[in-house]
């Protein structure tokens, strides 16, 4: 599902911004780019949106604050300033710092976060996460809404299809008993009502799409009770549509009736339409 979250805050190091942004996928794929201060977190981070996020392309940034302070965070500073200043009386050097040395070593100093030292980020990000979330179960309900108004139009071409069907056979007995009448009658020959009776059985086993028809109204009828189940239905919203495609497929192969094949013609859009909607689900 699309959508977007974020979060703003105070964290271990320094002002925060969060911000998800979600698009459509298949499984989870997250991507991230974070500050230089957490920039060892990528993990910790994948671990949170997992905890919630099963599908979708996921974009997770951290930035500072507007408001922030374009130095680093001062509490760190101050530690790097102890741990040289630590460092050079072990090894008997001068200990005597400037600004610029902090600084240069803080730019490029790895960070030394983890999850048990940054309870505040972890907050926040849930708190984005929950911002996202929200926002998916929105889109979610608006497509959920625009699918079932689309299978609502599915099912009554599916019922217009249904009435149509004894009428295939109806005019294609009608039509070949004539031929067979007028071929008989212009040859000169006797008529096999024997033949023509068999004829007319084998074509209306060819082209009996009750079947096919009734599959159909079950596969609409589950995928209604998916919707309106709720959670987790990406995955199995798909392989109902797939079958219910492939019915359709083959009510559009055995009919060679023009109004049942532009019925099929409808039908195959109305379950695209539903395929492209069911990929914003999760």
């Amino acid at each position: 599902m699309t959508g977007t979250g974020s979060a703003a805050g105070a964290t271990e190091a320094g002002q925060l911004r969060i911000e998800l942004r979600s698009v459509n996928g298949r499984a989870l794929q997250l991507k991230q780019r974070l500050v230089r201060e957490i920039s060892g977190l990528e993990s910790v981070f994948e671990d949170e949106v997992r905890k919630v996020i099963g599908r979708g392309s996921v974009t997770l940034a951290v930035e500072r604050s507007a408001s922030a302070s374009p130095l680093p965070d001062r509490a760190r500073l101050q530690q790097i300033a102890a741990d040289m200043r630590s460092l050079a009386r072990d090894l008997g050097l001068d200990e005597r710092l400037t600004l610029r040395d902090v600084l240069e070593l803080a730019s490029n100093a790895p960070s030394t976060f983890d999850r048990e030292d940054c309870p505040k980020l972890i907050a926040l990000l849930r708190v984005a996460i929950a911002d996202l979330q929200d926002h998916r179960a929105q889109s979610g309900a608006e497509t959920v809404a625009a699918m079932c108004a689309e299978l609502d139009a599915l099912d009554q071409l599916r019922e217009e299809a249904l009435k149509r069907a004894p009428a295939i056979v109806d005019d294609h007995r009608a039509r070949l008993v004539l031929r067979m009448r007028e071929f008989v009658a212009s040859h000169a020959l006797d008529l096999d009502e024997g033949a023509l009776v068999r004829e007319v059985g084998m074509f209306s086993e060819r082209v009996d799409v009750e079947e096919e028809l009734q599959r159909l109204g079950a596969h609409l009828r589950e995928l209604r009770t998916v919707l309106n189940k709720g959670g987790a239905m990406g995955r199995k919203l798909e392989f109902l549509l797939q079958e219910a495609l492939r019915e359709t497929n083959t009510l559009g192969s055995k009919s060679p009736d023009v109004a049942m094949a532009h019925c099929v013609v409808a039908m195959k859009g109305a379950i695209d339409r539903l395929k492209e909607q069911a990929a914003n689900l999760e």
